[in-house]
C-alpha cells in the first residue's frame, strides 16, 4: 500500500532553488519576528534582528552593536536602536532569557518598522565572498518619516534623498569579484568579528 508524500503545487515548484531572503540596498517595512542580545566571542554585545519584509522577504543576521568590547556603551548603537524603539512605539525593552544561550528583546516581536538597509559585501574567513546588511535610518512604516521628521511635522523626504544615493558598501578582503551568494547561516558577528574597532 502506498502513501502520497506531496501533491503537486505549482507555486512551491517555482520557487524551488530561489532564496527568500532580501538582496539588495533599499528601504523595507519589516516586520519583526525575533530580537535576539548576542554576545561576540570578544565581549560585545549586539542586538540582532530577523524578520520578514512587506513583500515576503526575509531578513536575518541584522545585527546593531549596542556594547563596545571592552562593555562600554557604543553611542552609535544605542541610538539606532532607541530609533527603532521609536518608529515602532516601544517605551522600553528588556531582555529575556530562554536558556542559557538564547536571550531575547521580547517587546520588538510582531513590531512594524521601516529599514533603510546597506548591503556590505565582505570576506568570509575561508576567503569566499558573502554580505549582510547594516541599518542606515529607521522610519516609520506608514509615514516613511524618520523620527526627527515627525517630531517636527515635516513631509516624509530623507529615505527618499538617501535611498537615491545609497549604494552597496565594499568591505571585501582580498577578492574584487563578488559571487553574490550570500552567506545565510554565519551570523555577521562571527563573520568580520576582526574587522569591528571596538
Amino acid at each position: 500500500m502506498s502513501k502520497a508524500l506531496f501533491t503537486y503545487d505549482e507555486s512551491a515548484a517555482i520557487s524551488a532553488g530561489q532564496s527568500n531572503f532580501i538582496k539588495e540596498s533599499g528601504a523595507y517595512i519589516i516586520t519583526i519576528d525575533e530580537a535576539k542580545v548576542v554576545k561576540s566571542p570578544s565581549g560585545a554585545t549586539f542586538i540582532e534582528f530577523s524578520g520578514e519584509s512587506a513583500d515576503g522577504h526575509l531578513i536575518q543576521y541584522l545585527s546593531v552593536c549596542i556594547n563596545k568590547k571592552d562593555g562600554s556603551a557604543n553611542s552609535y548603537g544605542v541610538n539606532m536602536i532607541q530609533a527603532i524603539m521609536g518608529c515602532t512605539e516601544v517605551k522600553s525593552i528588556s531582555e529575556k532569557m530562554l536558556s542559557t544561550s538564547q536571550t531575547i528583546v521580547p517587546e520588538f516581536a510582531g513590531k512594524r518598522v521601516g529599514l533603510l538597509l546597506q548591503k556590505i559585501l565582505r570576506t568570509k574567513q575561508d576567503g569566499g565572498d558573502t554580505y549582510n546588511f547594516e541599518i542606515r535610518i529607521p522610519f516609520y512604516p506608514d509615514t516613511k518619516q524618520t523620527i526627527k521628521e515627525r517630531l517636527e511635522s515635516q513631509d516624509a523626504k530623507t529615505i527618499d534623498i538617501m535611498l537615491s544615493k545609497l549604494k552597496d558598501k565594499d568591505d571585501r578582503r582580498h577578492n574584487p569579484h563578488y559571487s553574490g551568494q550570500p552567506s545565510h547561516d554565519v551570523p555577521p558577528v562571527d563573520a568580520y568579528e576582526d574587522s569591528i574597532p571596538f
